[in-house]
């Protein structure tokens, strides 16, 4: 293999691995993506159930007030 196949050769292989890597780096971004909506939707949760949990907590004091 003469010095310039070698050299066109190890471009292209290098210039497969960066491809690779972009590839695997776009996956994690919409990984990423997806994780980050995930915890939105958990966080809009616990707010609800902490807002039903704090109503509840409330209702059973009146209740206890009123009773005694």
């Amino acid at each position: 293999m003469t010095p310039d196949e070698t050299r066109d050769f190890l471009n292209e292989m290098f210039s497969q691995i960066g491809d690779r890597f972009d590839r695997v780096d776009t996956r994690f971004d919409h990984v990423d993506e997806r994780m980050d909506q995930m915890e939105q939707k958990v966080d809009q949760r616990f707010e609800e159930l902490t807002t039903v949990n704090n109503s509840l907590i409330d209702a059973v004091a009146d209740i206890n007030k009123r009773q005694g």
